[in-house]
């Protein structure tokens, strides 16, 4: 049974005029009907305008929509319809997910002439207005644009509104469009009530070509269209020339690395990374949290188009005031989303092409209580190590003490700063570790003793478990010293050493 509230057209004028419509200028184009379906796929799947031609139009272009949010005003026009001819009597669709609105459309979908895909700017929910433009002006508005229409009569959430061709609109009652098509819904959508035929391909050139389809789906599929191969390793799949979907096999670049988490409460929330070879462009690379052990979440933000230079630092915060304030310099790049919002036991995820390169913390497991907890602190690469690919490796860090960065105002006050921008891609194969300021340290692996070099006098050096705790620490002004690691039990340990301004990480190895 179709439920919906329905305004004559004098009511309607009424009932602009008394709720902020603006008056029923039809010109060439009007408004036809506004969408924000409950579809199968969910989320903004089934937001739609439809719009129908009274008058052939020669150039759509002319005209443009709008969402008013909240009630909170016009935002103006936020979408341009593209230069195109309509003829008088065809419908348009313009739809979040073309996809989405045929499947749930079905048949019906063929008594669009033309079918559009919205922008994000289409993003109306049931309380929204929705406001048609020609020439820069608001000709026809559905709703009013300074009211949140939550509780009106003109509510259409989960719903939809229909104008009829005598200029009144029916409200279908707010929820009612759940099903898996409109004829499943308690209010199947008013031009879809005659709606007949077979939907489905019907190019015959396409490789999903349906020969007993009469109503063209929008289904159709090419050769070079992207597909999923099932492949997990693979990228770009696409159909073949013989329609199959095949991949590439995935090669990492290896030219970013992620170096360094800091967690330091609500803000900020760093991720450092370093940059090995020159890349062209970093919309390449993604990253993502593994959230209190719950597996991957896939993508969540993805670097923007602009290249980076090899041997650079990039910063990725969720606030640039409170990493300015702590760091002493902006970050190179902003995310208040879900990527930035790890807690100090969340995994952190590097994609390339949407295959993930590198990764810290286990991503099935929560990390409160482990040795990769970050909580309070930080979390910083050993040199000369990474990507690590998809799979943790422990000993390739170096962490702080929970809560280290607790209440310290800056980095360099903390009890144990962060060591930020020391990363050193380089190992020699010999073992020996070259950092910044031109120091060698040998031999490593060691039993019982490790040697320094340095080109300019150290402050002090200082051996560290995997766990950041301090196991031997000493004071120098030499340029070469030898230090005493006897006693020390077999295993990774990380040198600390300082000169008057920089800190640097050394991974050693104990046999």
């Amino acid at each position: 049974m179709k439920l919906f509230r329905s305004f004559s057209l004098l009511g309607t004028l009424l009932f602009s005029a008394q709720l902020g419509f603006a008056s029923l200028e039809l010109d060439s184009l009007r408004l036809q009907g506004v969408m924000d379906f409950d579809v199968p796929s969910g989320g903004s799947d089934g937001k739609a305008i439809h719009v129908y031609a009274v008058e052939d139009i020669a150039d759509l272009s002319v005209y443009g929509l709008g969402t008013a949010n909240n009630g909170g005003g016009t935002d103006g026009e936020e979408y341009t319809f593209p230069a195109q001819a309509l003829a008088a009597g065809e419908h348009v669709l313009l739809a979040r997910s073309t996809a989405a609105m045929s499947a749930y459309f079905g048949a019906c979908i063929g008594e669009f002439q033309s079918v559009l895909v919205a922008p994000s700017t289409i993003n109306q929910n049931g309380n929204d207005a929705i406001e048609l433009y020609h020439n820069g002006g608001v000709v026809e508005t559905y709703g009013n644009a300074d009211e949140d229409g939550t509780g009106t009569s003109w509510d259409y959430a989960d719903s939809w509104a229909y104008q009829s061709e005598s200029g009144q609109w029916e409200t279908a009652a707010v929820g009612c469009s759940s099903g898996a098509t409109t004829e499943d819904s308690s209010c199947p959508y008013p031009l879809c009530d005659d709606a007949q035929g077979i939907p489905g391909c019907m190019d015959t050139t396409s490789c999903n070509f349906d020969a007993e389809a009469t109503v063209d789906d929008l289904s159709c599929v090419y050769p070079g269209d992207e597909c999923d191969d099932l492949n997990p390793m693979t990228v770009f799949d696409a159909l073949d020339e013989n329609c199959n979907c095949l991949g590439q096999v995935f090669t990492p670049s290896n030219s970013l690395i992620l170096t360094g988490i800091v967690h330091h409460g609500a803000a900020p929330k760093m991720l450092e990374f370093y940059v090995t070879d020159d890349i062209e462009t970093l919309a390449q690379y993604a990253i993502g949290t593994a959230q209190n052990g719950a597996g991957t979440d896939g993508v969540e933000w993805t670097f923007p188009d602009q290249s980076a230079d090899a041997n650079t630092f990039i910063y990725v915060a969720n606030d640039t005031v409170a990493f300015a304030d702590f760091f002493g310099f902006p970050p190179t790049f902003v995310d208040g989303g879900a990527a930035c919002n790890f807690n100090g036991n969340d995994a952190v995820e590097l994609f390339e092409a949407g295959v993930g390169v590198d990764v810290f913390g286990d991503i099935n497991v929560d990390g409160i209580g482990t040795e990769w907890e970050y909580s309070g602190g930080w979390a910083y690469r050993v040199d000369g190590t990474g990507p690590d690919g998809y799979q943790f490796v422990q000993s390739n860090w170096l962490m702080s003490s929970l809560d280290a960065l607790d209440g310290a105002i800056s980095n360099g006050f903390s009890n144990e700063p962060f060591p930020i921008g020391t990363y050193n891609v380089t190992v020699n194969p010999d073992g020996v570790a070259e950092i910044g300021w031109s120091t060698r340290c040998f031999p490593n692996p060691t039993s019982d003793a490790l040697f320094i070099e340095s080109s300019q006098p150290l402050a002090s050096a200082a051996i560290m478990n995997t766990q950041g705790q301090c196991m031997r620490n000493w004071e120098s002004k030499a340029l070469q010293s030898a230090l005493d690691l006897s006693g020390l039990a077999t295993g990774c340990y990380f040198l600390r050493l300082e000169n008057a301004t920089e800190r640097r990480l050394i991974r050693i190895l104990i046999q």
